[in-house]
């Protein structure tokens, strides 16, 4: 080894592990999971902390991934995902070109960067820049529940709303079933066929003026021979 290969080692030794490397993983999720939750995600919000997607540990050892634009809130489970602790995570739009395939996975280190990463871990696409969001994310708990639902539709829902679920339905499960618990509380909705991961989500309820069936439909009457129905 020459002087100059010494000289520039021992620069680069002297630099530290923090400025040379991205730091260690703090989370890696499930890719599916992300492309899943991301149009429920805010989009130039000045709550900035919504404009990310949010990866939680769990108790049980899993990790939720969660999105929300104030207005409707999606969550996945990921039981093979890991989280070191949580994070709010940017994720570029140009990123989900990989991110339908359910071996690849999003990776997030402890400087910042997180990448698309291949079936054997290789990196498919990185971010630029720091994609670590500063910030708290909602309690997703205090805003959708569990308890006292049943299966069914009611109250005054966004049609937007109702069909951006749906098309997530179609593009990634095979079925969505809908719960109500009162006129006010979120219509939740639960996403079938998706493998290990599982998702939950629910969608506000707007107030409006109407909430009974018209009264000036006509009556039923005596049913003519000819069309009798």
């Amino acid at each position: 080894m020459n002087a100059t290969h010494k000289n520039e080692q021992s620069s680069l030794e002297g630099m530290g592990d923090d400025e040379l490397s991205p730091g260690h993983m703090i989370a890696r999720v499930s890719a599916v999971a992300v492309k899943l939750v991301f149009p429920f995600a805010a989009q130039n919000d000045i709550r900035f902390y919504l404009n990310g997607i949010n990866i939680r540990p769990l108790e049980d050892g899993s990790v939720m991934v969660v999105a929300s634009d104030g207005h409707r809130i999606i969550i996945v489970r990921d039981p093979n995902g890991y989280a070191e602790r949580e994070v709010i995570v940017r994720v570029d739009k140009d990123a989900l070109k990989h991110a339908s395939n359910a071996k690849h996975t999003l990776d997030v280190m402890s400087r910042g960067m997180a990448m698309f990463s291949g079936e054997v871990a290789q990196p498919l696409f990185i971010q630029p820049g720091n994609s670590l969001i500063d910030g708290t994310f909602p309690r997703v708990e205090r805003i959708l529940s569990t308890t006292g639902y049943r299966e069914g539709v009611s109250g005054a829902v966004n049609p937007t709303y109702l069909t951006d679920a749906l098309v997530i339905a179609k593009s990634f499960g095979n079925s969505i079933r809908f719960y109500t618990r009162d006129e006010d509380s979120p219509l939740n909705f639960v996403l079938g066929g998706l493998g290990d991961l599982e998702c939950f989500g629910g969608i506000m309820k707007r107030r409006d003026n109407f909430d009974v069936l018209p009264g000036w439909f006509p009556r039923p009457s005596a049913p003519d021979s000819l069309y009798e129905m």
